[in-house]
Parts: C-alpha cells; sequence; structure tokens
C-alpha cells in the first residue's frame, strides 16, 4: 500500500501520470488532457521528484512504466474509477434518473390523487424510487416534524416549528349523491333539501364533520343519519350503494364521479375545504419534490378545474 500525502502534489499531475501510463507517449497524453508536451513532461517530472522514484523509462519514442509506477498506477486508477463514479451519480441527480421521494397524505388523496402523480411522475422520472403513506392529518404533521419525509398532503391548521405548511388548493365541497337520486335534479343543493334525508356522516372526530353540522343548522335542515364512516372513499362506496345521500370534500367527489358511481351537486351556500401543502422546516425542498409538487397542481387544475 503506498500512502500519499495529498498536500504535496496536483490532481492535474495524476492526471497526466494516468493519461502517459495509458496512451505511452507524452504527446498522446497531452492531447487527452488537452494540454500541452511540455506541460505533461513537467508535471511526470514534478511527481517523480515527490515520489523519489522514477515513473517512466524512454524507449524510442514510448515511455514504459518502471514497476514503481504500475504499483502507484494501480492505487491512481482506482481513486480515478471513484471519481467517475461520484460525477455519474452527481448526473443522475441532476437529470432525476437517481434519487427518493418520501410522500406522507392524507386518504382523501393518498387512495386516488396522489397515486395517479405519482403513476405520471414515474412515467417521466423512472429513475425516482417514490414511496407514499397514507395517514391522517395529523399522523402526516408528525412524519413531517421527523424531517425524514419530503412532502406531506393534510387538511389542518398548524402551527408546527419544525414543519412549514401553505394552502395548495381549495374548493368547494361537494353533495354526493346515488345514481338516479331525486335531488340529482336540482342544479344545486341547500340545507332544506337534506332534511330527513337518509344521510352517510363523517365520524363525529373528522374536523369536517363540524362544517357539516353547521351548514344543516343554517337551514334548521336535520338529515337522517344511517351511517358513519371515517374515510370519505368509504362514504362514496355506501353512497353508490344507496345507502344514503353525504357531503365530502372534492378530490374524492369528483373521483368517484369521474368513475360514474354517484353523481356530484355544488352546495349553496358554498363550504370551502382547503388541502395543505406540509413540509419540513429545516431544509430546502429537493429539485425532485419541486418537480413532483408541479405535477400535483396540474393534476388539482385537471380535477377541480372551478
Amino acid at each position: 500500500m503506498i500512502y500519499i500525502v495529498t498536500d504535496r502534489f496536483t490532481h492535474r499531475q495524476l492526471e497526466a501520470f494516468r493519461a502517459v501510463i495509458k496512451s505511452g507517449k507524452v504527446t498522446t497524453a497531452a492531447g487527452v488532457l488537452n494540454s500541452t508536451q511540455p506541460s505533461i513532461s513537467r508535471m511526470i517530472s514534478d511527481l517523480e521528484s515527490f515520489t523519489g522514484f522514477k515513473l517512466f523509462e524512454r524507449q524510442g519514442r514510448q515511455l514504459i512504466p518502471t514497476s514503481e509506477a504500475l504499483s502507484l498506477y494501480e492505487e491512481v486508477e482506482r481513486s480515478f474509477v471513484g471519481l467517475a463514479e461520484i460525477s455519474r451519480v452527481i448526473e443522475d441527480i441532476r437529470d432525476f434518473r437517481q434519487g427518493s421521494l418520501m410522500i406522507a397524505g392524507m386518504p382523501a388523496l393518498a387512495l386516488k390523487f396522489l397515486p395517479d402523480v405519482i403513476a405520471t411522475f414515474i412515467e417521466s422520472e423512472p429513475g425516482i424510487t417514490v414511496s407514499l403513506r397514507a395517514r391522517s392529518s395529523k399522523a402526516v404533521l408528525q412524519h413531517l416534524s421527523s424531517q425524514q419525509f419530503d412532502l406531506g398532503f393534510a387538511a389542518l391548521d398548524s402551527n408546527h416549528p419544525a414543519v412549514n405548511s401553505r394552502p395548495i388548493f381549495t374548493s368547494p365541497m361537494q353533495a354526493v349523491l346515488p345514481i338516479g337520486h331525486p335531488l340529482a335534479n336540482k342544479e344545486r343543493l341547500e340545507p332544506a333539501d337534506f332534511h330527513k334525508i337518509p344521510f352517510v356522516a363523517l365520524g363525529a372526530e373528522i374536523a369536517t364533520r363540524s362544517e357539516t353540522d353547521t351548514f344543516f343548522a343554517s337551514g334548521n335542515a336535520r338529515p337522517r343519519i344511517v351511517a358513519e364512516a371515517q374515510l370519505s372513499a368509504s362514504i362514496c362506496e355506501l353512497v353508490a350503494s344507496g345507502t344514503g345521500v353525504s357531503i365530502i370534500e372534492p378530490v374524492t367527489a369528483a373521483n368517484f364521479a369521474s368513475a360514474e358511481k354517484i353523481v356530484t351537486r355544488p352546495l349553496y351556500p358554498e363550504q370551502p375545504f382547503r388541502y395543505d401543502l406540509l413540509l419540513p422546516a429545516l431544509r430546502e425542498p429537493s429539485r425532485v419534490a419541486v418537480r413532483f409538487l408541479e405535477l400535483v397542481e396540474d393534476r388539482f387544475a385537471l380535477l377541480l378545474p372551478y
């Protein structure tokens, strides 16, 4: 093993040494390194002065490496291979050919919306590995506060010091109805339209439930609650089976409506629903995360153009 004191010779000298070993000629090495023959000769001489042994024997126009030079070359080449691999990784990261993305999302987005975005993202950036965790909004906040996730999608007010939060999209909540339901004949639905109608409600622990209750109270309406569920997707399945009608966030409503499993109608007065983007506060979003967010925003605009 040869130990080299790195502050007493230059990387350029090693490049010259390597090029001469490979080509056997100073003139060829100069061309490879875009240098001059005197400059290459001087760097070889300086390197010999540092090592204390001869590196090449001249035979005509050919330079023949000494046994000491060959031993040194093994170490030098190993180092250059490592540098080449580092350069390749840098290029892969820069060109999105390598990398990862950790995402945590509320079920309303993680069950259909985000997988659709991920599929589009991977199609255009196949070298990126994406991990998606479906969690409650509070759990998404906890994941992002750990700084181990790149992006979080939730619906909650947060002032957590380790998480940056901002609205990413706001759209009105929607009434969801079974196919052929009489209320589908109306262009929009008011609180009174739900009075004594079989209704599938969000669980009482879900924040949006209180907003729906306020909507009904504004018109003194009392729907007949026949079932409760925590997830918008579960509610839509119940509605599709004819169990009752409901009011849910717009993304899941749009997904089920596009699949022709239910029909949707707007509410009056409107009930805005806000989706939030959560980011780790202790680091800037990666280039991969920024690219993914562009697709998320495009998908929101496509799915919910209003």
